[in-house]
């Protein structure tokens, strides 16, 4: 009784093997490289954002205005300055030598685009639908050329794709605004395109573009 026991378990291992190199010699077993391989125990759950620069070098570029300081005419790093308030987003610059250059401006997430029009204190403006760490957001485009901007307004951008390139400095393409990036996030879904707020307790409803890119 043990040596029949014995000789099936013998036979099942056998049978095992010779299925197992079978398969390897038909190509159905693909070994995987090692640094394919992931520990599924320590990935996170849920989907994660994509997100993208707007500019190349961006972070690189925000030398002037930051996300949330107070602006006026007399403390204002830049020269003329035309607004006072909170400022509600970031203002990305533009190099030495860039002036003439067409810059282009990158969709930072993927969603939909809502608006493409001339904004007062923009010049040229688009506004973008996102999810950015599972809350809806909307992000503010300012100081592009506005002919540039190619999607039309519903269609879906895809995260990194071109939005359109930075208007000429000093020009209407800019209201009258050097040439740079304002990017604003605004948390929900309603449309808001102020660069600046009255008091420092209305930044709770915008995002710090800085801390989100980094």
């Amino acid at each position: 009784m043990v040596k029949t026991i014995l000789l099936a378990v013998a036979l099942f291992v056998l049978g095992g093997i010779f299925l197992f190199f079978w398969q390897w010699r038909s190509g159905s077993i693909v070994p995987r490289p090692a640094n394919e391989i992931q520990n599924t125990a320590n990935e996170p759950q849920g989907p994660a954002t994509s997100l993208s620069l707007p500019l190349n070098n961006t972070l690189s570029r925000l030398t002037k205005k930051l996300f949330g300081i107070y602006i006026t005419p007399k403390n204002s790093p830049v020269s003329p300055e035309k607004f006072t308030g909170w400022h509600t987003g970031a203002d990305f610059e533009i190099f030495p030598g860039e002036e003439n250059e067409n810059i282009q401006v990158l969709a930072i997430c993927s969603g939909k685009l809502l608006v493409k029009e001339f904004g007062r204190g923009y010049g040229g403006m688009a506004v973008q639908s996102c999810n950015i760490n599972n809350q809806s957001v909307t992000i503010v485009y300012g100081h592009l050329k506005l002919e540039s901007i190619g999607p039309k307004i519903g269609n879906e951008l895809l995260v990194g794709s071109v939005i359109g390139i930075l208007g000429q400095g000093y020009t209407s393409e800019t209201d009258y605004e050097r040439k740079h990036l304002h990017l604003g996030i605004h948390k929900g879904t309603k449309v808001d395109t102020l660069g600046y707020v009255a008091t420092e307790a209305e930044l709770k409803n915008w995002m710090d573009p800085f801390l989100i890119l980094k």
